[in-house]
């Protein structure tokens, strides 16, 4: 069973100073998540207004598939280093 990233490190390294932080996704996720569903109450009443007056529902397709998707990218991460270097600067981004 694939889970979800827990922590996500940035390492930033530069001509004169490093600099590196844990990021707890495990804390950071819930709270982004409230957000999103605060963002996705507001625009409900828009969406239902747009759905009345163009009465196009081939849209709720890409809805359906695009949420399963995303969840598969999501459960992909851990594991997954980003790796930028530069002349001046390298920066590193990891999940675990």
């Amino acid at each position: 069973m694939r889970l979800p990233p827990y922590l996500m490190q940035v390492k930033i390294h530069g001509q004169r100073h490093a600099f590196s932080i844990w990021l707890p996704l495990f804390i950071i996720g819930p709270i982004a998540l409230i957000f999103l569903l605060a963002l996705c109450l507001i625009a409900l009443p828009f969406l239902l207004l747009s759905l009345l007056f163009t009465w196009r529902w081939y849209w709720w397709r890409y809805a359906i598939i695009g949420v399963p998707a995303f969840f598969g990218i999501l459960h992909s991460l851990p594991g997954l280093k980003v790796d930028v270097d530069d002349e001046e600067q390298h920066i590193v981004v990891a999940f675990y």
